[in-house]
């Protein structure tokens, strides 16, 4: 069985599979367990993969983890050790004869957890290239009639390119990360995105922190998400930024508290729209006005840029309170909102 390799069409099951021993994994490997992250390519929303659920466990201290091996064995997992891989922990949980998950286990911060995460987003937000990776390796099983050794040579040049550009985006969304004493300002990818729609839980877990669900439920937040996650699906790197919204990350908690982000790209005379949403329990207490104020002065520091406009309902008098705070004036108006303004170089 070993040897052989099944390649089957995505199956939306897998998501459940996944979550049902996440939970078992944090049962038995308690506190030590910091965060289950779904990869490999049953992660990967419409890739053909082995129906075999791969999971990466961030944990405290990798050496500890040798003290849960006899927990493990009574609960069904084989216990690999490294299995070639330094510095992991390997099992693997078989029922019936069929295999049902792969998990890695690395100690937080190790490099392969970059690596991991980085590859399965990139095949979410890029889905030519995990339509690509799942035709290869469906030719692959095909043509070595599911030899194991020779299924994972042939398509090891493609997963090292794939690997290389998934870093290389990776590094250059972190970058856009901003910071203050009082939050942190981190913009969501593509497959960020997707899991705050689809999936919000793992995204906490990858986070690390709790997200409000108010903040990101409302029909019109879900609508935003949906629609920013296809722009930037389609759009430039240096396009990036405009296209996301930056998570409102509260420093002495840690927190999810809101979203924030722009509308759009700067528009022919260079003005872009700014929007954000906060949840209840964190208004009136700065948080806004802090994310408002980091955000506009990224934006007018960028060519593009000369403006950046927001729009408010002219009863709403905690917006226009952080609005005239981060500097913003009303510049125009409707019968019902005022338009503020800050920049027009």
């Amino acid at each position: 069985m070993d040897r052989q390799v099944e390649i089957v069409a995505y199956r939306p099951q897998w998501v459940d599979m996944f979550n049902n021993e996440a939970e078992r994994l944090h049962m038995l490997l308690g506190t030590e367990a910091l965060a289950v992250h779904h990869i490999g390519s049953t992660s990967v929303p419409g890739l053909k993969a082995k129906p075999i659920i791969d999971l990466l466990v961030e944990v405290k201290d990798i050496e500890r983890i040798d003290k849960f091996n006899d927990t493990m064995r009574e609960h069904g997992y084989e216990v690999m050790g490294e299995y070639g891989m330094p510095r992991r922990r390997y099992f693997r949980r078989t029922v019936n004869g069929r295999r049902m998950a792969h998990v890695h286990t690395w100690q937080q911060r190790d490099i392969e957890i970059n690596r991991h995460i980085a590859f399965r987003d990139y095949l979410i937000t890029y889905p030519h290239r995990a339509q690509a990776y799942g035709d290869l390796k469906q030719s692959l099983v095909e043509q070595f009639n599911g030899d194991k050794e020779q299924y994972i040579d042939n398509k090891d040049a493609f997963c090292k390119e794939t690997e290389r550009r998934a870093l290389a985006w990776q590094a250059a969304i972190t970058r856009f990360e901003l910071k203050c004493e009082r939050l942190t300002l981190i913009p969501l990818s593509a497959a960020q995105l997707y899991f705050c729609l689809e999936r919000p839980e793992q995204l906490e877990a990858e986070l690390g922190f709790p997200i409000s669900r108010p903040a990101i439920e409302p029909p019109v937040v879900k609508q935003a998400l949906r629609v920013k996650k296809q722009r930037l699906i389609n759009s430039p790197m240096h396009e990036f930024a405009w296209h996301t919204y930056w998570i409102m990350v509260i420093a002495s908690e840690p927190f999810g508290a809101g979203l924030i982000g722009f509308k759009g790209t700067p528009d022919k005379n260079g003005e872009v729209e700014i929007g954000y949403g906060i949840d209840a329990s964190r208004r009136n207490q700065g948080y806004t006005t802090a994310a408002a104020k980091m955000l506009v002065d990224w934006a007018l520091n960028q060519k593009a840029c000369c403006a950046v406009t927001a729009w408010s309902n002219k009863e709403n008098k905690a917006s226009a309170r952080v609005l005239q705070k981060v500097g913003l004036e009303i510049g125009r108006e409707t019968e019902d909102q005022y338009c503020w303004v800050i920049g027009g170089r």
